[in-house]
C-alpha cells in the first residue's frame, strides 16, 4: 500500500495586541464599521498558503491567539466576562486556541513571550511547514529572522493605516524589520478595502457618513 502523505502544516499565530487595535479601527473608525471575521480570516490564510502546498498533500491549520492581558477568570475582581467568553467561542469555532499571559504585558517595551517561545518550539521540532503571523510589532522581528534561518517561510499579515481621534491623527504601521524578514508580506489594509473581500468582516459592510467639515490634526503613534 502507498504511504499516506503527511499534511502540509500551517502555524497561524495571532498577536492579540495588534488584532485588538486593528479590530478597534475597523469597528469604530473605518468606513465598513465592523469587526474582523475569524472564519473569513482563517479562509483567507488557507487560500494564501495553498500555492505553497505540494499538490499531493492536504492542508491543515493550527491556530493560536495570544491575548495581551491576563485571563480575568482568575481575577477575583472580575470572575466572569461574557464578552470574552463569546470571543473565545468564536476562536474555538475556527480551531484557534486562546493563550493568556501569566503576567500583565507592557506592549511598549516587549512582545508576548509565549508567542515567541511557541514559534521557536514549532520551528525547532519541525512541527510546521509554513508560518503565518498576524502582527505589526517589531518585537517579533527576531522571531521572523529565526524562521528564515530555519528555512520556514513566514507570511506576515500587517497593516498601515491612519484615523482621526480627539483632534489627533492616529498612525498605525507595520515594523519595517519585521516586514523585511518575512518571506511574504500582505498589506491587509489594501485587502480589506477591496469590495470583493467582505467575507473578512463579521457584518456586511456599511459605509459611514464622512464628516463634511475640515479638521486639523496632531500626529500621534497608536
Amino acid at each position: 500500500m502507498p504511504k499516506t502523505q503527511k499534511p502540509f502544516r500551517i502555524g497561524f499565530f495571532i498577536d492579540g495586541f495588534t488584532l485588538h487595535k486593528v479590530n478597534h479601527y475597523y469597528k469604530y473608525y473605518h468606513k465598513f464599521h465592523s469587526h474582523i471575521s475569524f472564519s473569513g480570516l482563517r479562509n483567507f490564510v488557507m487560500k494564501q498558503v495553498k500555492p505553497y502546498c505540494p499538490k499531493n498533500k492536504s492542508l491543515i491549520l493550527e491556530g493560536h491567539y495570544y491575548h495581551s492581558r491576563k485571563n480575568p477568570a482568575y481575577d477575583n475582581e472580575c470572575p466572569f466576562n461574557t464578552s470574552l467568553e463569546r470571543f473565545e467561542e468564536k476562536l474555538l469555532d475556527q480551531g484557534i486556541q486562546m493563550h493568556y499571559p501569566n503576567a500583565p504585558l507592557d506592549w511598549k517595551t516587549s512582545g508576548n513571550s509565549d508567542l515567541i517561545n511557541d514559534i521557536k518550539m514549532y520551528a525547532m521540532f519541525q512541527e510546521i511547514d509554513i508560518a503565518v503571523l498576524l502582527s505589526t510589532q517589531g518585537f517579533y522581528a527576531e522571531t521572523a529572522k529565526m524562521l528564515r534561518e530555519q528555512k520556514i517561510p513566514l507570511i506576515l499579515l500587517g497593516w498601515n493605516f491612519a484615523y482621526p481621534k480627539n483632534q489627533k491623527l492616529i498612525l498605525w504601521k507595520t515594523d519595517i524589520d519585521l516586514k523585511n524578514y518575512a518571506f511574504q508580506y500582505i498589506a491587509m489594509e489594501k485587502i480589506m478595502d477591496n469590495k470583493n473581500m467582505t467575507s473578512l468582516f463579521e457584518k456586511k459592510p456599511k459605509l459611514l457618513i464622512k464628516p463634511t467639515h475640515k479638521m486639523s490634526y496632531r500626529f500621534q503613534r497608536a
